[in-house]
């Protein structure tokens, strides 16, 4: 399962040995307890999202469920993009958890130089690639700033 905070870019992938709708309502448990609960979260029309569960789920979290058209995958291109994105890192590394990890540390220079960890924590997470201890540190950003530059 692929998610992904529409803000910040930033992606979650997780396993899901099996697809009902408790094994998804754990795995965003423990995405909500990791990042915060959403007022939104988009899905497909999938079995698992349209059950009473799901729908128990998500009004005990107070988020607002909307979904897509499964046969119209475009309508969620966030998604639809952050699939992709996932298969071809998948795709050329032997390490699939470290070419996530670089995907989630490596600035969006087309937006504004920040990783989409930098948007979600505040701070540059460390990763294999070389880089000067001051860069680790935490920063404040403009939040309208960055908000603007990513609509552009």
């Amino acid at each position: 399962m692929i998610t992904i905070d529409y803000y910040s870019k930033f992606i979650e992938v997780d396993h899901l040995p099996m697809t009902d709708s408790s094994t998804v309502v754990d795995k965003l448990k423990a995405q909500f307890i990791r990042h915060g609960i959403p007022e939104i979260l988009r899905t497909d029309n999938g079995l698992q999202y349209s059950s009473a569960l799901f729908a128990k789920f998500c009004k005990d979290y107070e988020t607002q469920h909307h979904t897509s058209s499964p046969y119209y995958p475009q309508s969620n291109g966030e998604v639809e993009r952050a699939v992709q994105t996932v298969k071809r890192l998948w795709k050329k590394s032997t390490d699939k958890d470290l070419a996530l990890l670089d995907y989630r540390t490596i600035p969006i220079v087309a937006c504004c130089n920040l990783s989409p960890a930098q948007f979600l924590m505040g701070r540059r997470p460390r990763n294999l690639i070389p880089t000067a201890k001051s860069l680790l540190q935490p920063k404040s950003y403009n939040t309208t700033d960055i908000t603007q530059r990513f609509r552009q």
